[in-house]
């Protein structure tokens, strides 16, 4: 699923935010990112929580997170 708008390697495509840099519009932290899966972000990202529940959705939210924690290291 977030393939489609965060692009195969999560750097984004044209109007969809790239997940591996330092520009996070509503905040990096685990807790941000889970938010923003599990209820959507103003205008084109809809609520995925529920299409994939909450074990999909924490697993999702800790592998952007991880995306995240590279670029820093």
């Amino acid at each position: 699923n977030c393939s489609q708008c965060h692009g195969s390697d999560a750097r984004g495509s044209k109007g969809f935010p790239n997940l591996t840099d330092n520009d996070w519009m509503y905040g990096s932290t685990l807790e941000d990112i889970k938010y923003g899966i599990n209820n959507g972000r103003a205008g084109q990202m809809p609520a995925h929580l529920p299409l994939i529940g909450e074990t999909q959705a924490r697993l999702a939210a800790a592998y952007v997170y991880s995306l995240s924690q590279a670029r820093n290291k």
